[in-house]
């Protein structure tokens, strides 16, 4: 069950994370399912698509879906893993009111050209006051979602450079 929201904002309550990881794991599916892969996702006119990639280890679900609820770490052997990330995790029942909202105060969105060459210019959509941003990235006719996070004070400050060198 959702907690109340005392933020008083636009944003739905955060998902608790009480539990077990694979129980919350079952209610952070219900909430993409049907915000993502029942239901078309729109940020400025354009589709919203996500990595519908279902790997061996993926429990049958999307990496899609992986990338917004946990996060890649390194093991004491070199192997790179997928581990929870609750701070993440929690605020997916942000992301779809995040992609579709038009301008609003609490969102700052932005194009950041990405590193290599490959990556390109993609879309940063940032709630600052919330700690939480996600990622698209822009492809002709529509939005690939890459990601979204919680933003810690190291990458807070690394988004403030982003935007700062904004295309």
């Amino acid at each position: 069950m959702p907690q109340s929201n005392d933020n008083g904002s636009f944003l739905p309550p955060l998902l608790p994370m009480a539990g077990e990881w694979s129980t919350i794991v079952d209610e952070l599916y219900k909430i993409f399912v049907t915000d993502f892969k029942w239901n078309s996702t729109f940020h400025n006119n354009l589709r919203v698509d996500y990595n519908r990639t279902i790997n061996e280890d993926g429990q049958g679900k999307e990496e899609g879906f992986w990338h917004v609820v946990s996060k890649d770490q390194l093991s004491e052997g070199g192997i790179k893993e997928r581990l929870p990330d609750y701070r993440r995790a929690e605020r997916l029942p942000w992301a779809k009111v995040i992609m579709t909202s038009g301008t609003r105060p609490e969102i700052t969105i932005f194009d950041y050209k990405e590193g290599p060459q490959n990556k390109g210019v993609r879309r940063n959509i940032w709630l600052r006051e919330y700690n939480y941003c996600l990622i698209l990235q822009h492809k002709k006719t529509k939005y690939y979602w890459v990601t979204a996070f919680h933003v810690d004070e190291e990458y807070n400050k690394t988004l403030t450079k982003h935007y700062e060198k904004r295309v």
